[in-house]
């Protein structure tokens, strides 16, 4: 009797298995993927309840989890009531929308890859209940640029000096090397004593002579030099001229690139990276801005 049972239990299994392969298989031809431009892990904070949603999306599978629970769809599971569909479902709006949700209900939201705030983001419009309107919500790749996600270049207060403060000063790469004078008489003669400063890395200081027309006074390694013509010096070390910021640092040294006082950096869509080049500048790298953030374009 022992025998049968267990031949039994044998067929069984091996019908099981039969039966498996066939559910895999047929999984495997019906699965669902998820958009490879919302692929990663992204996270949302939310300042009302000053607390972060994780998204985590892969090949197969789109996680939500935060403030209101966790929502999670499958592209290869496959649930008795969705009648040979996946438990997730993926489809694309005109306006480059996905939309993707759990098959069968309502559970559903929208989402698409953009840059926001100078960021790779996730977009994620919500529509009003009555639907008066729609408001958004963005994801980031971390924490801190979800809790933060503007662009943090420093912009000068101004793009000239004042006569009574010396101010941030820097030289400009597109005017070469600057000759300072070590007198605001030689400065207005340009003549006699005189060094010649070519860093445009460096901080330097700036005011108006108060007792010269159109001689500023620079601060240099603790000493005080004069020039005539200020256009070397200005009080940004990068600048936006059209869609192309030029700038001696890479767009990712933040902390140390000074805007222009105005330009709106984030219409950007080139950056090059530039040094002194006899009388004018030399290019050394260039970017690009893109659904990625800024990559190299050169």
């Amino acid at each position: 009797m022992k025998k049968h049972i267990f031949a039994f239990i044998g067929l069984l299994t091996l019908s099981t298995g039969f039966a498996l392969g066939f559910t895999d298989s047929n999984a495997s031809a019906k699965a669902v993927k998820v958009p490879s431009s919302l692929r990663g892990t992204w996270y949302h904070y939310d300042p009302f309840y000053d607390s972060y949603e994780k998204l985590t999306a892969t090949t197969y599978h789109f996680k939500i989890s935060g403030i209101n629970g966790t929502s999670s769809y499958s592209g290869v599971k496959f649930p008795s009531y969705a009648n040979g569909h996946a438990d997730m479902y993926v489809s694309k709006t005109p306006k480059g929308y996905y939309r993707i949700g759990k098959y069968g209900t309502d559970d559903e939201g929208m989402w698409k890859r953009v840059n926001h705030k100078g960021h790779p983001a996730i977009k994620q419009p919500w529509h009003e209940i009555p639907d008066t309107g729609t408001y958004v919500d963005y994801w980031y790749k971390t924490k801190a640029i979800a809790k933060h996600p503007s662009v943090k270049y420093k912009a000068s207060k101004f793009n000239g000096y004042y006569y009574d403060k010396y101010t941030p000063a820097y030289l400009q790469a597109d005017e070469g090397p600057q000759k300072l004078y070590t007198s605001a008489s030689d400065a207005n003669s340009k003549s006699g004593h005189y060094i010649t400063v070519k860093s445009i890395y460096k901080k330097y200081y700036a005011k108006w002579d108060s007792e010269s027309n159109d001689v500023i006074r620079i601060r240099v390694n603790g000493k005080t030099y004069y020039q005539k013509d200020n256009s070397g010096f200005q009080s940004f070390n990068s600048w936006k001229d059209g869609n192309r910021i030029s700038s001696p640092y890479s767009p990712t040294s933040r902390s140390k690139i000074v805007m222009r006082h105005g330009d709106k950096y984030s219409k950007s869509k080139y950056w090059d990276k530039v040094e002194h080049y006899k009388t004018g500048v030399l290019i050394l790298k260039s970017w690009k801005f893109t659904n990625s953030g800024w990559v190299k374009d050169r």
